[in-house]
C-alpha cells in the first residue's frame, strides 16, 4: 500500500495548527450556512415555481440525500485524498453550487444547485470533526468539538435573518449570494492555510456502495416526502429503499474496504448516543422547518421578520453548544443529557398546550426552550461518542455520525413537511383559510414530535448506565496497566 508523507510535521507547530483550526471552523459555519439557508424559503419556493410544499420540500430533501450519500465515503476520500485536497474540493463545489443557484431560472436547475452545494456540507462535517480530534491539543478535543457544534449553531442562527431579508428585499435567488462570496473567500485563504495532517493511502472506493447508498436513501426520502399524497406507492417506495440500505449495510461487512465501517456500533456507549444524536437532531429540524412555515403561513409575517424571529432561539442554541463542553466536563453525562431532554420536552409541550392562543411569541419563547435543550445535550452525547471509539474506527466513526444527522434530517424534512403539506391542502380543499390550514398542519404535528422526545428520554437513561459502565471499565484497564508498568 502506498503512501505519501504528510506535510504536517514541517509545519511550525502552535500557530500553523491553530490557523488550520481556525479556517476548519469558517468552513463548517458556510457548510452549515449551505444546509440550512432554504430552511426559511420554503413557502417562497412553492410560491416563486408554482409547485406544492411536499415539492418544494426537494430542495431540503435531495441536499439531506446527496450530502448524506458523500458522508458515507469521507473517511476513505480524507484517507485517499489528503485534508487539504478534500477541502479545497468541497470549496470548489460550493463555490460552484452557489452560484448555480443565483442564476437559477427554473425549480430543476435550483434543485440541481442544491445537489452541488450538498458535496461540501457532505464532506466537510464528518472530515472537520476527525481534523479536529487529530490536531486537538492533549486534554481539548471535548473542548474543540463543542466550539465547532457552536460555530454550526451560529451558522444556523443568522441563515433565517440572512435569508429572509434577501427573499423579503431582493428575491430567493439572491439567498446563493452569500454563500458564492464566502466560498470564493475561503478557497483563496485554504490555498496558503491548509494542509495535510496525517499519511494518505492509496486505498480505493467502493463504488457500488456509493450507488447502493444514493438509492436507498433516496427511494426512502421521496417516498417518505410523499406518503401523504401517494399513500401505498409511496410506501412501496419507502420499502424499496430500506432493502437497498440493508443491502448496503451487508456489503460494508463483507468488502476489505468498506465504504463506511460498521464496527463501531460494536461499542455500546456509540450506537446508543447516536440513537439518541437522532432523536434529538429530528427535533431541531422540526424547529428549523416548520416553526418557519407556522410564521410565515399562519401568522403571516415576511420571511425576513420570521428569520428575525426564529434567529434568537437558534442564537440559544449556539450558547448552550459552547457552555456544553464545560458542563460534560463537569458532572459528565449525568444530569446532563437527561435534563437537557427534559427541556425539550417541556418546550414542545408547552407549544402544543398554548397553540389556541394563537400567538407567535409563546411560540417563539418555546422554541427557543427547545432549542437550548438540544444545544445542551448534542456535543456533549457527539463528544463522548467520538471519545469512546479506538482511534482506528475515530474517522469511521465520524463519518457515521454525520451520516445519521443526514439521514435525521432527511427523515424529519419529509416526515413533518411531507404531512404538513398534506394538511394544508386538504384544509384549504375544505375551504379553511391558508393561515387556517397552515396554523392546523402545524399543530397536528406537533405531537409526533412529542412522541419522540419522550422515547428519546427513556433511551438518555440506558445511554448514561452504559457511558458510566465504560468509564469504569476504562478506568480498571487503565489501572491494570498502570501497576503492570
Amino acid at each position: 500500500m502506498g503512501t505519501t508523507t504528510s506535510t504536517a510535521a514541517k509545519a511550525s507547530p502552535q500557530r500553523t495548527e491553530w490557523k488550520v483550526i481556525v479556517f476548519l471552523f469558517a468552513c463548517n459555519l458556510l457548510a452549515s450556512f449551505m444546509q440550512s439557508i432554504m430552511n426559511i424559503a420554503l413557502d417562497q419556493v412553492s410560491t416563486d415555481f408554482h409547485v406544492r410544499l411536499a415539492e418544494a420540500n426537494l430542495v431540503i430533501i435531495v441536499f439531506a440525500i446527496v450530502a448524506g450519500t458523500v458522508i458515507t465515503t469521507a473517511a476513505s476520500v480524507m484517507r485517499r485524498f489528503g485534508l487539504r485536497k478534500v477541502m479545497l474540493f468541497g470549496l470548489v463545489t460550493g463555490l460552484v453550487g452557489s452560484f448555480l443557484g443565483f442564476i437559477a431560472w427554473c425549480f430543476p436547475v435550483m434543485v440541481a444547485a442544491r445537489v452541488v452545494q450538498a458535496f461540501t456540507t457532505g464532506l466537510y462535517f464528518p472530515v472537520i470533526n476527525e481534523a479536529l480530534l487529530m490536531i486537538a491539543p492533549k486534554g481539548k478535543a471535548g473542548m474543540l468539538l463543542s466550539v465547532n457544534s457552536g460555530v454550526i449553531g451560529i451558522g444556523l442562527a443568522f441563515a433565517p435573518p440572512i435569508a429572509g431579508l434577501l427573499i423579503t428585499y431582493a428575491g430567493l435567488r439572491a439567498l446563493f449570494l452569500v454563500p458564492t462570496v464566502l466560498s470564493a473567500l475561503l478557497l483563496v485563504a485554504g490555498f496558503f492555510v491548509i494542509h495535510d495532517i496525517t499519511s494518505r493511502e492509496d486505498r480505493p472506493i467502493d463504488a457500488a456502495s456509493i450507488v447502493l447508498s444514493f438509492v436507498g436513501l433516496g427511494a426512502f426520502m421521496v417516498g417518505l416526502n410523499e406518503v401523504t399524497h401517494y399513500g401505498a406507492v409511496a410506501v412501496g417506495v419507502m420499502v424499496a429503499g430500506l432493502a437497498v440500505l440493508a443491502l448496503f449495510v451487508w456489503r460494508q461487512m463483507r468488502i476489505a474496504h468498506p465504504l463506511l465501517d460498521m464496527r463501531p456500533f460494536k461499542v455500546g456507549a456509540f450506537t446508543a448516543g447516536e440513537v439518541l444524536i437522532v432523536l434529538a437532531y429530528m427535533g431541531s429540524v422540526y424547529l428549523s422547518l416548520l416553526v418557519p412555515l407556522y410564521l410565515e403561513g399562519a401568522a403571516g409575517f415576511s420571511a425576513f421578520v420570521a428569520g428575525c424571529i426564529l434567529a434568537v432561539p437558534i442564537l440559544c442554541y449556539a450558547l448552550t453548544c459552547f457552555a456544553s463542553g464545560k458542563m460534560l466536563g463537569r458532572h459528565g453525562v449525568w444530569p446532563l443529557v437527561p435534563a437537557g431532554l427534559g427541556v425539550v420536552l417541556v418546550g414542545f409541550a408547552v407549544m402544543l398546550a398554548t397553540m389556541s392562543l394563537a400567538s407567535a411569541l409563546l411560540v417563539a419563547a418555546c422554541t427557543a426552550l427547545v432549542y437550548a435543550g438540544i444545544g445542551a445535550v448534542y456535543p456533549a452525547i457527539k463528544s463522548v461518542d467520538l471519545e469512546v471509539l479506538p482511534q482506528e474506527l475515530s474517522s469511521d466513526g465520524s463519518a457515521i455520525h454525520s451520516t445519521l444527522v443526514q439521514v435525521a434530517g432527511c427523515i424529519s424534512s419529509a416526515l413533518y413537511v411531507g404531512i404538513m403539506s398534506g394538511m394544508v391542502e386538504s384544509q384549504m380543499a375544505a375551504g379553511a383559510t391558508k393561515t387556517q390550514a397552515y396554523a392546523f398542519g402545524f399543530a397536528h404535528t406537533l405531537p409526533i414530535e412529542i412522541g419522540l422526545i419522550v422515547a428519546a428520554i427513556a433511551v438518555s437513561l440506558a445511554y448514561v448506565r452504559i457511558v458510566r459502565k465504560f468509564a469504569a471499565t476504562h478506568r480498571s484497564d487503565a489501572s491494570s496497566e498502570s501497576a503492570r508498568e
